[in-house]
């Protein structure tokens, strides 16, 4: 695990999303949890640091796509966590609602990456989280609710210390080139474009000095600044 900060690492070796453990008394809070088959690699990586599978209290998850529930049922299944999301994505969650396509082509991209990426099984959300709310077990992070990529997308953000988590609000990373640097998510992978720049001028108007997105290496300082450079 990359140690961010002395409570929030980011898990290594993970393919495609990024993964992130905060670490407090009241227990580990994974976001998110990559593709299908890297439970293990998760599991390893938090039993290497000193942690058991069972210290795992929960999952927070940003967004429903699957390179970031991937490895959700196995991570429960191992661990008993609960699951915690937006309650705009609990039903993509849940596998009683398809994620609504934003065009054609956007429809058969996401038949298309289902194919390749084969759909998680079903979770269920124990804890449906609202803007604004303190979520519970990660010392103070507040749920910020930033839609367009998803109708649910969440971020993590606490004010004091200036950290947010963002998911695939703001990435750091082309998914496609692999190019480097802070960009909204390409559009032809987020339901509504125009609610996910104005998600991006919300959280452009936060005090950011640490930005781990879902995509791309964490920005270690004056993210706000980075965020506010963004032609949105």
């Amino acid at each position: 695990m990359l140690q961010i900060t002395p409570d929030i690492f980011m898990l290594e070796g993970l393919r495609v999303a990024n993964v992130y453990l905060l670490a407090s008394p009241e227990g580990l809070t994974l976001v998110d949890c990559g593709v299908t088959g890297g439970a293990s690699k998760i599991a390893n990586q938090i039993i290497k640091g000193g942690y058991a599978m069972a210290d795992l209290r929960q999952v927070v998850i940003t967004h429903a796509h699957n390179d970031h529930t991937g490895s959700l049922g196995e991570i429960i299944r191992l661990s008993g966590a609960k699951v915690l999301a937006h309650r705009d994505e609990v039903p993509y969650l849940a596998r009683t609602a398809s994620m609504p396509p934003g065009s054609r082509l956007q429809g058969f991209l996401f038949r298309l990456s289902e194919k390749l990426m084969p759909n998680p099984s079903p979770v269920e959300v124990d804890i449906a989280l609202e803007d604004g709310e303190i979520v519970p077990g990660t010392g103070g992070f507040t749920a910020v609710h930033a839609p367009g990529h998803t109708p649910g997308s969440l971020c993590l953000y606490h004010p004091e210390r200036r950290i947010l988590i963002c998911g695939d609000a703001i990435i750091n990373k082309h998914p496609l080139t692999g190019k480097k640097g802070l960009r909204e998510s390409l559009a032809t992978f987020s339901v509504n474009p125009a609610q996910m720049r104005e998600s991006i001028r919300k959280l452009a108007g936060l005090e950011v000095e640490v930005l781990l997105s879902g995509h791309g290496e964490p920005v270690l300082e004056n993210a706000s600044e980075l965020i506010k450079t963004l032609k949105i």
